[in-house]
């Protein structure tokens, strides 16, 4: 479970260096979205594809920015895109207190791979745990200018994945208990 978790840094290759400061103090959730594969397969070249501005291209809605700060791949590695006091362009009025993490596949028609499931609910459970709540891009009001937008999409089930991220999130406070020195026994 958490134990396969781990997120690789890959700030310097994905951040434009343009300064998008907020105070990470104003982050109160972790939204989840879909991004299709046909941008890239990593962080990235998911990036690169964002610095495409053109008519229609993905940069062209984000004024070339990458919009997440975090991308789960189909193998279940976790690509860190962004710091985390990084004012990203992902869910329009959330993105002040909004921490994105997008995760590759189009979810509309097609289930996250098992390896994507595992490190999601992981990725959620640590969040849950700092204090973060977990919501879906679509379940976020005024998040999208297409209010039929469906994100991540219904075979990515937010409700399944908040009851696991908690299950997660009660595993980890346990080990701090006992690694804490707590007794769950007598003496």
């Amino acid at each position: 479970m958490i134990e396969d978790l781990y997120v690789t840094n890959k700030i310097s290759e994905c951040d434009d260096g343009k300064p998008r400061s907020r105070s990470f103090d104003t982050v109160d959730k972790l939204i989840v979205h879909r991004i299709g594969e046909s941008l890239g397969s990593t962080g990235a070249q998911i990036a690169e594809a964002f610095r495409d501005t053109s008519r229609w291209a993905a940069g062209s809605y984000t004024q070339g920015q990458m919009p997440y700060h975090f991308l789960i791949r189909e193998c279940g590695t976790v690509d860190q895109c962004l710091t985390l006091g990084d004012h990203a362009p992902h869910a329009r009025r959330w993105n002040a207190s909004g921490l994105a993490v997008a995760v590759i596949g189009d979810f509309r028609s097609i289930a996250p791979t098992p390896e994507q499931w595992d490190a999601l609910k992981s990725f959620c459970g640590l969040w849950t745990l700092y204090g973060l709540k977990v919501y879906g891009h679509d379940e976020l009001p005024g998040g999208s200018k297409d209010p039929s937008k469906a994100c991540p999409g219904r075979m990515l089930n937010m409700n399944s994945l908040r009851i696991e991220a908690a299950a997660v999130a009660a595993e980890l406070a346990r080990d701090a208990v006992r690694l804490a020195g707590v007794s769950f026994q007598r003496g």
